[in-house]
């Protein structure tokens, strides 16, 4: 049975690989992929790129409320305190993760506005929830940067305590007698 703290890590590494692909077909199709259905960009549709950035997103949100729920306990003792009473590192990391959360938020419901603009026809008037929709993901992706910078170290025990216990276990099955 995998401790919370190990549980915690796979979470957050599936949740990183999905907020990648997600950040990575956005900015293909921001950049990359006119607005016509005919084109293409690495040998896919911009309707293949627009699902995969659809899924990635809403598996990377419904990996986000579970990373919440799981700190559930840790954000409640939080907010009461008043940030002047916390240590610089931890009204750091507050600050970001609000930040974080409101800017996800806000581009998940224009990323969703400018997707339900499109399927109604509407592509005129999709400009600003489309832009809104940039504007929020790339905010969000600078933040996520600095959080993971904020995490550096428990990244780091994290990766080498999983990585290497599970390297320790695959030796482990390969010897004889065991």
């Amino acid at each position: 049975m995998m401790r919370k703290a190990e549980t915690n890590f796979w979470l957050d590494a599936a949740l990183f690989v999905a907020l990648l692909l997600t950040t990575a077909t956005g900015l293909a199709l921001w950049r990359f992929l006119p607005h016509s259905p005919i084109a293409s960009f690495a040998g896919l549709s911009r309707p293949v790129w627009l699902m995969v950035h659809g899924v990635t997103g809403a598996l990377a949100a419904a990996g986000i409320v579970l990373h919440v729920v799981w700190h559930w306990d840790w954000l409640r003792a939080l907010r009461g305190r008043p940030l002047r009473e916390m240590s610089k590192k931890l009204r750091a990391n507050r600050v970001v993760d609000r930040a974080m959360w409101l800017c996800f938020i806000a581009a998940t419901i224009c990323g969703a506005l400018s997707a339900a603009s499109h399927l109604y026809g509407y592509s005129d008037a999709v400009r600003a929830p489309e832009r809104l929709h940039v504007a929020f993901g790339v905010a969000w992706a600078v933040l996520t940067i600095a959080h993971l910078g904020l995490h550096a170290k428990w990244i780091a025990a994290m990766v080498r305590r999983c990585l290497s216990g599970g390297w320790q276990r695959a030796k482990a099955l390969q010897q004889p007698g065991t």
